[in-house]
């Protein structure tokens, strides 16, 4: 929050006139019009959180110097006059700055610092150098630009990013030396620690972004609230559980259930109760979807080789044979009474990132097993028709949205780009960037993107990125 506007004219009022040595109360008028007659005025336009912002501005000794009453009211950051000088605290309480005009000397969290230039008053206004005052209390400086943050934007390499309902985007810091995810808001520098819970590193969000779901080490499903942080116990089922999907009614999670990943579950957000889906002990089950209607359900089983061996099993003749090893694409019917999943895919291809459209057709991305041919992405009707989804690029990741699909892909010369695939197929070019996107995520209604690009999280909106971490 921004101090008052009067603060400035307050303030002035009740400063002594200091000079650029010290205080010239008692000093002559000459000496005041010596320091009047070395002073240059103006004025600065930056843009303070996402805000213009004009402050007024000096040239003293040949630098520029600002109005401290101006810029602390923008940051937000406390002023108090106090007998030795000036004390600032910013919004946060993390940082505290004590300094006196004509001093070059300041103090910083009980540190000593130095300006280049001591603050000089003029007509009765403090004036202070910029960058070493907004530093001092924890903002940033954008290099690109005429740009200040109240609070600086967190350095290191992220990951894991979710949207929240009011917009705000949780990433996790991967290189913390303790768990740490941060939530950020829609403009550089405004974040917070959101959670340093190891268990909630990563969580499946609701549909309508206000939850997440994660398992503790136990296997205790457990609820993260994604605006306070706040973390509940969910039923009290232990089993081992992957995969969590949220109904779009927010009142049930899908899970893959067991140690071998064997069984498909459902529990009630309500009651805890965990109920059975599927049991037909088939093994390896990952990448469940649940479809918009909760009428069916996608999933991926990895087949392992086929042990065999002669009818004294000696050990010298067992073979395994892998030529039916691969992943394969399933599909549930959860409509239909003891219905039997459907294999809907043969190849044996790596398949990623499955989605159930709208449509009730489905989605992934095709990756050769050897590395030898480029990822296609690739579509299955509903009569089980496969085709390709042609791209000006490698898809390397999608995502199903309300108005179809997300896509990213590379082209040859290493540039991402990203897209939005209608149900008609027409494709809109949403993001461009030359360098290497590794993660994306989407907004809930598609308008805006976060991805993380050299371990950095950027915000996407309107075509433009906006770097929330540094």
């Amino acid at each position: 929050m921004r101090n008052s506007k009067w603060f400035s004219a307050a303030l002035a009022s009740a400063l002594l006139v200091t000079g650029v040595a010290g205080s010239i109360s008692g000093a002559g008028s000459a000496s005041a019009a010596a320091v009047a007659s070395t002073v240059k005025t103006g004025t600065a336009t930056w843009t303070v959180n996402s805000n213009p912002a004009q402050f007024s501005t000096i040239d003293s000794s040949g630098y520029k110097l600002y109005s401290l009453s101006q810029v602390a009211g923008e940051l937000g950051a406390k002023l108090i006059l106090t007998n030795g000088g000036f004390e600032l605290n910013d919004s946060k309480g993390l940082h505290t700055v004590q300094l006196q005009t004509g001093s070059k000397s300041y103090v910083v969290d009980g540190a000593a610092q130095q300006f280049t230039v001591a603050p000089v008053v003029y007509n009765g206004k403090v004036y202070v150098e910029l960058t070493k005052l907004v530093t001092a209390l924890g903002g940033e400086l954008s290099a690109e630009g005429l740009e200040i943050m109240s609070f600086a934007r967190p350095e290191g390499q992220f990951d894991t990013l979710h949207w929240t309902a009011d917009g705000s985007i949780i990433a996790n810091k991967s290189d913390s030396e303790t768990a740490q995810l941060l939530k950020f808001s829609a403009y550089p520098g405004d974040y917070e620690v959101f959670s340093s819970n190891e268990s909630a590193l990563d969580f499946a969000v609701s549909a309508d972004q206000q939850w997440g779901a994660f398992t503790d080490e136990t296997g205790q499903l457990k609820l993260i609230n994604l605006s306070s942080g706040a973390i509940s116990s969910l039923g009290t089922d232990t089993s081992v559980k992957t995969d969590l999907v949220w109904s779009q009614d927010n009142k049930t999670i899908y899970f893959i259930q067991g140690d071998k990943q064997e069984k498909i579950a459902q529990i009630s957000v309500e009651t805890g109760t965990v109920k059975a889906v599927l049991e037909d002990k088939v093994e390896n089950k990952s990448e469940l979807r649940l479809a918009s209607d909760a009428k069916s359900v996608v999933y991926i089983v990895n087949v392992t080789g086929v042990a065999k061996n002669d009818a004294d099993s000696t050990e010298d003749s067992l073979t395994v044979d892998y030529s039916k090893a691969g992943e394969q694409l399933y599909k549930l019917d959860l409509a239909t009474k003891d219905a039997k999943p459907k294999a809907l895919t043969t190849e044996l291809d790596n398949k990623l990132y499955p989605e159930i459209l709208a449509n009730g057709g489905v989605v992934y991305l095709s990756a050769d097993a050897e590395g030898n041919a480029a990822n296609t992405l690739k579509s299955i009707s509903a009569d089980g028709a496969i085709t390709n989804i042609t791209l000006d690029t490698e898809a390397t990741w999608s995502a199903g949205v309300a108005t179809g699909l997300v896509v990213s892909g590379v082209a040859a010369d290493g540039s991402t780009t990203i897209y939005s695939i209608d149900a008609s197929g027409n494709k809109t070019v949403l993001f461009q960037t030359a360098e290497d996107v590794s993660e994306v995520a989407v907004s809930h209604d598609g308008s805006k993107l976060a991805v993380v690009s050299d371990g950095k999280v950027l915000l996407i909106q309107g075509g433009k990125a906006l770097q929330l971490t540094k």
